[in-house]
């Protein structure tokens, strides 16, 4: 009898990392050791930058929902994982990879303070020249295997976690670069004009303007007159070819994930709006040919009481 998989449906991408200590809970994929298939435009293999550390893997699912949302972003949920065990070898499959590797990159992730919030990470090979060199050993240290792939470069696997981002298969290259508009006071309005060293003038987020309105102030983000369009925003065409393409080396490579995360990315950006419900239905149609799926879920929609588990 085949086993069966469950898809989860997620709006943004640090949902996935409550997802799967959810499928722990309940059983569904192991405390430790187990491998990731993460395909998705982007890595999101950053290090977080934690006030508090991640639940235990069988801690209450409430106070995990807590951490997600408050500790985690969209580009920081993975090494978190890791760090507690969860994975051992993580998989990045991009269309467009600048190199490469079937071998494995070995690195590392710990805890700098020993308590679980200051995470820092690298090349496995610079942790053990750290060790030599002070005489100790990091205990703390996690290790693990990290490869970045190309779809058809997938040996066949036995028992996977799969986490598909719906940009893998169109993407908007810099959401950020979206206007946005936020409502400041007036002493901040002065203050920005009045400092041309204003520390906001200095984050990474595009172009910032203060501006009055009808007796208001307001911070615009990228009020761009001639806003780029993304070259990896793609046709449905190219869309479905993606999908087809994707769907049969997944056949062909690994057999009934038990846990399947789709992420959206419909919120932040990265996923074109107007072409989110169109990869989202066509993907998981194309999985269900090829999986028993069991169940089709929405974050929203997880049990998260104690009662539960």
């Amino acid at each position: 009898m085949r086993k069966k998989s469950t898809i989860f449906i997620v709006e943004e991408h640090h949902e996935a990392y409550l997802i799967w200590k959810y499928a722990v809970a309940q059983g569904r994929i192991k405390p430790s050791n187990n491998i990731l298939i993460h395909i998705d435009e982007h890595s999101d293999m950053g290090i977080p930058y934690l006030n508090i550390p991640a639940p235990k893997l069988n801690g209450d699912l409430s106070q995990i929902k807590d951490f997600t949302y408050k500790e985690l972003t969209i580009a920081t949920f993975i090494l978190p994982a890791v760090y507690e065990g969860l994975f051992d070898d993580v998989y990045w499959i991009k269309h467009r990879h600048g190199k490469t590797n079937r071998k494995a990159h070995e690195m590392y992730i710990r805890s700098q303070n020993n308590a679980g919030t200051f995470l820092a990470g690298g090349q496995a090979g610079l942790l053990d020249k750290y060790d030599d060199a002070s005489g100790s050993k990091s205990q703390d240290a996690r290790r693990y295997r990290f490869y970045k792939q190309h779809i058809n470069e997938l040996k066949k696997f036995g028992t996977v976690v799969l986490d598909i981002d719906l940009d893998y298969f169109s993407c908007i290259q810099n959401p950020l670069q979206k206007e946005l508009r936020i409502e400041i006071t007036e002493e901040e309005y002065k203050h920005f004009h009045q400092t041309p060293y204003h520390r906001i003038r200095f984050f990474d987020f595009g172009r910032v303007d203060a501006v009055c309105e009808n007796d208001r102030y307001y911070y615009y983000f990228n009020r761009i007159a001639d806003p780029r369009e993304s070259p990896l925003k793609v046709s449905a065409d190219t869309i479905q070819q993606r999908i087809d393409r994707t769907i049969g080396f997944l056949k062909a490579k690994i057999t009934n994930p038990p846990v399947i995360t789709i992420c959206r990315s419909r919120k932040s950006g990265y996923t074109p709006d107007d072409q989110c419900e169109f990869i989202e239905t066509q993907l998981i149609n194309a999985l269900s040919k090829i999986y028993d799926i069991e169940d089709c879920t929405h974050v929203n929609n997880v049990p998260l009481s104690t009662d539960s588990q």
